[in-house]
Parts: C-alpha cells; structure tokens; sequence
C-alpha cells in the first residue's frame, strides 16, 4: 500500500488534469462540429429535394403550355387549310376544263402522292426532257398550291414558334 501511496505522490497531478480537460473539450468539440455539419447537409439535402420539386413543376408547366400553344396552332393551321382548299374549290370552278388537273378521286382535293415502287424506273435518273413534249398546264396549278402550303406552314412556324418564346420568357406563378 504504501508502494501505491509513493507512486501516486510522484505523478503530476497538473499535468494529468489539463490532459484530461484538453481531452474533454477536444470530444466536446467534435461532437459540436459532427452535429453542425450533419444539421447543414440535412438543410442542404432538403434544398435540393425542394429545388427538385420546383424545377419538376416548371417542366410539368412549361409542357402543358407547349402542348395547349401546340394544339391551338394545328387547328388554326387545319382551318387555313380548310379555307386554302375551299378558296382552291371555288378558283377551280372558273378555271377551264382544259387547264384543271382532276384527281383521280374527282373531289378537287390535290392528287395524292403515288407510292414508291420497289424497281427502278425504266428512264434514266438524269435523263433530259426533249424539246417538243408538251408543256405540262397542271404544273404550274401544282406549284402554286405548293407554294401556298409552304407559305402557310412558315406562318403558322413563326406563330407558333413566337408563342414558345412567349411561354418560356414568363416565368410561372
């Protein structure tokens, strides 16, 4: 006992205790830290589920006002159609018979497009048209009619196209 007893007196007691605080407040510290950083990455885990959420509430946004602005521009664009093939109608009835193309259908819609044939044609690719065939009077009818449609696809492409902006320039409520 008494070997314990001088053994105990010989320690430094100061040092032993500032150890031991060092040591306490080193733990306490790194609890406080461990709890801070895990409070942060918590709050930014929420963060980003919440930016998540929102960016998938612009998209749904964004897609319902692509797919209503999408709708309404085909049916403006059937009814100028409409209207471009009554107006054609009525041109027709004026045009001699001479001239008019007829489908085949007889309903004065424009000639529908023949099906590709699974041979190669008989002509040459790039062959030359003779100088004494006819002129085709049907041809020009055709080409003018293209040209209408086209017309009226770019317009109803730059509205349509103007109302995208439109849509993606004001931010939702």
């Amino acid at each position: 006992m008494l070997l314990l007893w001088g053994v105990l007196q010989a320690l430094p007691w100061r040092l032993l205790g500032v150890g031991a605080l060092v040591g306490a407040v080193f733990a306490g510290g790194c609890q406080f830290g461990e709890k801070r950083v895990s409070a942060e990455w918590d709050a930014e885990k929420v963060a980003t589920a919440q930016a998540v959420a929102k960016q998938a509430i612009q998209v749904a946004i964004v897609t319902t006002q692509q797919t209503t602005i999408n709708q309404e521009i085909s049916n403006e664009f059937q009814k100028a159609k409409a209207a471009i093939t009554a107006d054609r109608r009525h041109l027709l009835a004026r045009v001699p018979e001479r001239v008019r193309l007829v489908a085949p259908d007889g309903d004065g819609s424009v000639p529908s497009v023949s099906s590709v044939t699974a041979r190669v044609a008989e002509d040459a690719a790039d062959a030359v048209p003779a100088a004494e065939q006819p002129v085709n009077t049907a041809a020009c009818e055709k080409l003018a009619e293209d040209a209408a449609q086209t017309t009226l696809m770019v317009v109803e492409f730059q509205r349509w196209y103007r109302a995208q902006a439109e849509a993606n320039s004001s931010p939702p409520n």
